[in-house]
């Protein structure tokens, strides 16, 4: 046979296999599903290449060489008795010279169809009559896909083109397909900067009139209540089960209309007002400030209390200093003087009360919780009532935290805190840009969190006096110490002597200049000292500085080893040293122990689970 030879004829399909040449080895299940659909609606388009192949001398099967996913869809079709085996089959015979060189041009040389010319022929096929079901069942796809390709056929016939020329992606034109108004669509498309063309960007200007059905607003509301007000609900097909949306202006009327029953209630309990507000989120709360609180007189039994408690303390630190660090007793004392400690604490928390002259003005916003709930707040003061106080400064809310081993009294640990809060201070003055990080963080707090109205200055931010100040005698001398004062006296060198100078004096400023100021001014409202051990709310600042204090700190008799028991010392030498070196210093007496620890640890790299890095 000649290498050129080539003939066509209808072959049956039980006398096809697939060729070993046939360069395409590996097809997917499914596609070859889809094209077993297409076949038996449409039968066999385009021919197959084969060539003849004698597996014995009764039977001439032929092997084909481009055309095998045909050939598997037809082997699919036989198997599922929809064809019979002698089904006829458009086949070219051609020589096996030929075989491979035919199998490798049609799988290189073929591309597959654009989704947009797919989604086309759909809407096509639609438009001849034909169902969703039956184009489905002739393409061997679930309804659904067939509904979301005709619904990206809605899109505008002007961004189709655009992504054949590929300015956008698929998923572009699946956010863009939530509303069939080709204006909207061409607009917003228009109105988006580039680098603001995201799926979500188009979506969320297609639906800024829209809520979803699963906001807190709309859950509020509920889907029955609002299909009964005559709502319609819209779904997106290329979202969850959940993408449906609502008439935003419908919704909030409906939820307005049910919270007003709740804010009626309300009024009746005396407040002084009551507002409601679908929707309260952090900037519109930013516009109410809270009621003060002030410390009540105490009562006969409260003021007993306290002063037996004071009492307590003041006998239990006389214990303290006379009895020997080196027995069990002194340990007691000091859990003692801690738990009276925590027993004045709780009794001066119990004498806070809200401040009555503000507490008279106060009202309530009835709003929607994020879990779809009416939801109070309550103690809120109008912006114009809440000018009328001034704010005493409160003690900063404590942080949450965890229950930890106490291995410190609380002046210790007050005392380390202040250390590292020091260390913290001078560690941030040397990171302006960290500097400038804290100080926008601590005004997008007031700005999107706060709760309270405070000060009459265009910017309102407040510096009050820290913790740390209550240290200052101890701390003096320290290297922290000593590098905040040289940092403060070379701004005061630079300052103008008239405040009235300083606003244009710091706009001409250059900008390395600029933010050195702006640290150290930062630097110093840093505040973490506690009684507390355990997490603090300077933890995250802390670790964004990567505050290291073996450089600032470091254990002496004065700083550490006096404040602490004997067994303690014996502790820290033991990790920090060796337990031998502990083992040989186990009978000194106190003050020779606190000496003898100083001395081993001043070469060593060892730090007080307060001074380590937070985890």
């Amino acid at each position: 046979m000649s290498s050129e030879y080539a003939e066509f004829r209808f072959i049956p399909a039980r006398d096809l296999c697939l060729s070993r040449l046939n360069v395409r080895q590996s097809t997917s299940e499914e596609c070859i599903a889809q094209l077993a659909e297409l076949i038996a609606a449409e039968g066999v388009l385009q021919n197959l290449n084969v060539y003849e192949d004698r597996p014995s001398e009764s039977r001439t099967m032929h092997a084909v060489v481009a055309g095998g996913r045909r050939l598997r869809a037809l082997n699919l079709l036989i198997e599922q008795k929809r064809i019979a085996p002698d089904y006829p089959v458009p086949c070219m015979i051609v020589s096996h010279e030929r075989a491979v060189q035919i199998s490798l041009s049609e799988n290189s040389g073929r591309e597959p169809m654009h989704p947009a010319d797919e989604f086309e022929a759909f809407r096509q096929l639609i438009d001849a009559g034909q169902s969703v079901e039956d184009v489905a069942a002739r393409f061997g796809v679930t309804p659904l896909v067939v509904q979301r390709r005709l619904k990206l056929a809605n899109v505008s016939p002007k961004l189709i083109e655009l992504y054949r020329q590929s300015e956008l992606t698929l998923e572009h034109l699946m956010a863009l397909a939530v509303t069939v108004d080709h204006a909207r669509q061409e607009q917003v498309w228009a109105g988006l900067r580039a680098y603001e063309r995201t799926p979500q960007a188009i979506r969320r200007a297609l639906t800024e009139h829209e809520v979803p059905a699963r906001s807190p607003l709309a859950r509020f509301v509920g889907i029955k209540a609002y299909e009964k007000a005559g709502g319609v609900v819209r779904r997106d097909l290329f979202e969850d089960t959940e993408g449906a949306r609502l008439d935003g202006e419908l919704v909030r009327r409906l939820a307005t209309e049910k919270l007003e029953k709740q804010a009626k209630r309300l009024k009746s309990e005396g407040l002084a007002w009551v507002e409601v507000r679908p929707e309260f989120d952090y900037a519109a709360r930013a516009n109410y400030g809270r009621v003060g609180t002030t410390l009540r007189a105490r009562n006969s039994e409260e003021q007993s209390r306290l002063d037996a408690l004071q009492t307590n303390r003041e006998e239990l630190q006389e214990q303290i200093e006379a009895s020997d660090a080196e027995t069990t007793e002194y340990d007691t004392l000091l859990a003692q003087l801690e738990d009276v400690d925590e027993q004045i604490n709780a009794l001066e928390a119990q004498c806070t009360v809200p401040d009555a002259e503000q507490q008279a003005l106060a009202g309530a916003v009835v709003c929607i919780g994020h879990d779809g709930k009416a939801r109070v707040e309550r103690d809120l003061l109008r912006r114009e009532d809440a000018e009328r106080f001034e704010h005493a400064r409160q003690e900063p809310e404590r942080v949450p935290r965890r229950e930890v081993p106490r291995q410190h009294s609380s002046t210790l640990t007050e005392r380390l805190t202040a250390e590292r809060t020091l260390a913290l201070q001078a560690t941030l003055v040397q990171q302006p840009m960290m500097a400038a990080v804290a100080l926008t963080h601590r005004l997008v707090l007031s700005t999107f969190y706060a709760t309270a109205l405070s000060g009459e200055s265009a910017v309102q931010i407040e510096v009050g006096a820290t913790l740390v100040e209550r240290h200052a005698s101890e701390l003096a001398g320290t290297p922290a110490q000593e590098a905040l004062a040289a940092h403060r006296k070379r701004h005061e060198d630079m300052l103008p002597e008239d405040p009235q100078e300083l606003l244009l004096w710091i706009a001409a400023l250059s900008g390395g200049d600029l933010l050195a100021l702006l640290a150290y001014c930062v630097a110093v409202t840093v505040d973490g000292v506690q009684r507390d051990e355990g997490p603090s709310r300077a933890d995250g600042l802390a670790k964004a500085v990567k505050l290291d204090m073996h450089g600032w700190w470091k254990p002496t008799a004065a700083n550490y080893f006096r404040s602490i028991p004997k067994s303690q010392i014996l502790a820290v030498i033991e990790e920090a040293v060796s337990a031998p070196a502990a083992a040989r210093v186990t009978k000194l007496k106190k003050e020779a122990l606190v000496q003898e620890a100083e001395r081993q640890l001043a070469d060593k790299s060892w730090l007080p689970t307060t001074l380590r890095a937070p985890a």
